[in-house]
């Protein structure tokens, strides 16, 4: 049987598939009571991320929703890893880069061990990889603690990453279009996230091929303020195409 979080990955991959489920369905399919999927729809609603009646639950599609860190850690894990790796390989011994929080920017850290730079995060579960990595400078970013993003956001956050001037910022975000730029629908992330680029001398966004053509409430940057975009080998041509016309590196993880 699968645990209460892989449930939970499970129903909002569905929820996503087809825009609503139903209680009895979902009962059914995982094997549990009706009290237990009613329970996990509470918590999605708490988010923000469905509207619940009585028989189930429909997605909210609103530009400022935004899913919890663990819903979004099993969406397209395989890809995520590969983007991660070919993040890692920009970096180079001697740099400082700064690592947003996210799923994918994670990814990155996993594959740093062994190389000798200085890393700041706002991210906790970055922070806990890195710090077990002996070469490695980590330097964590004060905030208050947003379970969206398993990190710290905040006034005391933004005016931190702006001490700083990094080689490289890793940034993650919830949708990347080329009029509407490089956005998320929290506006107090989009600040910390604004921080961290002003913060560094190139600035690099990891993002699958989803999030292409797709735009959020609040916008970090503009397309061709970044310097590379990292994303994996579904990005169609065209896409690609029009991104670099914009000057940026596209690099298709595979």
């Amino acid at each position: 049987m699968a645990t209460s979080a892989e449930r939970r990955r499970r129903i909002y991959d569905i929820l996503l598939d087809e825009k609503s489920v139903e209680v009895n369905e979902l009962s059914k399919s995982f094997d549990v009571s009706t009290m237990t999927i009613r329970r996990d729809l509470a918590i999605f609603e708490k988010q923000g991320i469905v509207s619940t009646n009585y028989g189930g639950a429909q997605l909210n599609e609103g530009t400022a929703i935004e899913p919890s860190f663990s819903l979004k850690s099993g969406q397209m894990a395989e890809k995520k890893k590969t983007m991660g790796y070919e993040a890692s390989k920009l970096i180079q011994d001697g740099e400082s880069v700064i690592i947003d929080c996210g799923t994918t920017t994670l990814q990155t850290a996993k594959h740093l061990q062994g190389k000798r730079i200085t890393v700041i995060t706002n991210s906790l579960v970055v922070g806990n990889i890195l710090q077990g990595y002996p070469k490695i400078k980590l330097i964590m970013a004060p905030g208050i603690y947003d379970e969206k993003s398993a990190g710290f956001i905040g006034a005391m956050t933004i005016d931190f990453f702006h001490k700083f001037n990094a080689d490289k910022a890793f940034i993650g975000a919830q949708g990347f279009d080329l009029c509407r730029g490089v956005t998320v629908p929290d506006e107090l992330d989009a600040e910390v996230k604004k921080a961290m680029a002003v913060s560094s001398k190139q600035k690099i966004l990891i993002a699958g091929h989803e999030k292409c053509g797709v735009s959020f409430f609040s916008k970090i940057l503009d397309i061709d303020e970044l310097d590379f975009i990292i994303t994996d080998d579904l990005l169609g041509k065209k896409d690609a195409d029009a991104l670099r016309q914009k000057g940026v590196n596209v690099i298709t993880a595979h």
